[in-house]
């Protein structure tokens, strides 16, 4: 597949397949089309990639970054031409087919700032079940602040999203865009691969009900 076009042609036809309406595949198509054309003269590596992704995310508005980052992570194996990785990533669920419109604001203090405003409330029980561990294990209070901020900020972005690992990998994405420094975005993102299994096995209980628990993997750094 070593045309750009048509890489791009099959990854559009894989989400259609999987049940992305057309408006989802149009938009995406769309911001796909602004990253290939950083792309046609690359080297097909991961340091031109990652630097080409770059550039086309600040260019991005902020109401776009989210689902252009989700774009950039499920293309990239497509732009390798790995259709092993493709295969891999459909049989875990990798690719999504919804998206959610995630808010992104100047910093982490605003958007907890709008969740009280609103006055957000809605945590699932997995919430209290990780934090009460971590206060069993013996975890200092200032710390489980923190990551309860975090977390509740997390299920904050999520709530009004379908319930998948998709949606989670889209909300952490969107998180860690209001957070500044490259410390703080690595402990969000060991945080919530420590909380991903709670969430999954203790949603709501109407989700839970439904059969609409999380699936599939933890978020995980792929490459893209």
């Amino acid at each position: 597949m070593a045309d750009l076009a048509a890489a791009l042609s099959a990854y559009l036809h894989l989400i259609a397949r999987l049940g992305a309406v057309p408006g989802v595949v149009d938009e995406r198509r769309a911001l796909l089309q602004r990253l290939l054309a950083r792309l046609r003269r690359e080297r097909r590596d991961a340091d031109a990639y990652h630097a080409a992704v770059d550039g086309f995310l600040n260019d991005c508005a902020a109401d776009e970054r989210v689902l252009a980052i989700t774009c950039a992570r499920e293309f990239y194996c497509f732009w390798l031409d790995d259709m092993q990785k493709v295969v891999e990533a459909t049989a875990r669920a990798g690719f999504s087919i919804h998206n959610p419109a995630m808010q992104v604001l100047e910093t982490l203090d605003a958007l907890l700032a709008l969740m009280r405003s609103q006055r957000f409330a809605r945590f699932p029980p997995s919430l209290g079940l990780y934090l009460g561990k971590l206060f069993e294990d013996g975890t200092a209070e200032e710390e489980i602040r923190r990551r309860e901020s975090l977390l509740k900020a997390l299920l904050f972005l999520l709530n009004p999203h379908p319930v998948s690992n998709t949606s989670y990998r889209m909300a952490v994405d969107a998180l860690l865009l209001h957070l500044p420094g490259h410390d703080d975005k690595q402990q969000l993102r060991l945080l919530v691969r420590e909380y991903f299994p709670y969430w999954q096995a203790f949603p709501f209980a109407h989700h839970r009900l439904a059969g609409r628990a999380g699936d599939g993997e933890p978020p995980a750094d792929d490459g893209a």
